[in-house]
């Protein structure tokens, strides 16, 4: 029917470019701690990236400068790796939620090497002098955390690692057969082909491009209301991969609040 060809076209170009576009947004991500250096890696992290723009959280303000110092080289890293994705990056100072929690006597912080020390204090150096103190503390803040506990577990198959994505997930996250069954599972959520840490590897990039589809369509049907639809399918196979239930009504509040609000039903 004619009426259904504008909705028809966008939810093809969707599966091409907001697939596509899914992609890159997950290797950008996990690029990051590469493109940073093993020390501003580890004290900082990509969260985002949207329209070229790298959003990448740090633990104060002063990293943020030092990071802002250095953006230009890395850049031109992205450049490298993945040209044409990162055109620019911004420094977010990250907000620690505040929980009431129960008093606990604190435990003391682990010492570090003479080695983290040595490096710790190269970084700084390489910052303005007036910066190099808040540098040097807020690294090493962020090293003794990690001491403390050394194996956090990787955010895609759960494993202790000292960093995340593990080091076998990134290959995954490489591999052209994960990246075949991601483009799958974001369009049939329930239908794995593969399994273990592979298939966790999939549905975490899946997810990535169901999120950036998301991004791309909400303003659009806005805009258009007659695409809301095509909205809520996305919306319903995003929850179809979180949950692993074909009915999934009952998970609406695990959308952001921005679709909870416009979305009636998935």
């Amino acid at each position: 029917m004619p009426a259904k060809r504008p909705a028809e076209l966008l939810s093809k170009l969707l599966e091409t470019k907001g697939l596509k576009a899914g992609l890159r947004r997950g290797r950008a991500l996990i690029l990051w701690p590469q493109v940073a250096g093993e020390i501003l890696g580890q004290i900082s992290e990509a969260t985002d990236l949207t329209d070229g723009v790298l959003t990448v959280s740090v633990p104060d303000s002063a990293a943020a400068f030092h990071l802002k110092y250095e953006r230009e080289k890395f850049i031109a890293r992205y450049q490298q790796v993945l040209p044409g994705v990162v055109s620019d990056i911004r420094f977010k100072e990250r907000q620690l939620e505040r929980r009431a929690k129960p008093k606990q006597k604190p435990q003391p912080r682990p010492n570090l090497s003479p080695d983290e020390e040595s490096s710790l204090r190269k970084l700084s150096q390489t910052a303005p002098e007036n910066l190099q103190s808040a540098i040097l503390k807020a690294g090493k803040a962020v090293l003794q955390k990690q001491k403390a506990d050394p194996n956090p577990p990787c955010i895609i198959c759960g494993k202790p690692s000292l960093q995340s994505p593990c080091i076998n997930c990134q290959r995954l996250l490489g591999s052209a057969l994960v990246e075949r069954e991601a483009v799958r599972l974001a369009r049939f959520p329930l239908k794995s082909r593969l399994e273990g840490d592979a298939l966790q590897a999939a549905r975490y990039l899946a997810q990535t491009q169901l999120e950036a589809q998301l991004r791309d369509l909400l303003p659009e049907v806005v805009k258009t209301p007659e695409l809301m639809p095509i909205l809520q399918d996305t919306a319903g196979r995003l929850l179809q991969l979180q949950t692993g239930e074909r009915n999934v009504m009952a998970y609406r509040h695990l959308l952001p609040e921005s679709l909870q609000s416009l979305l009636k039903e998935v």
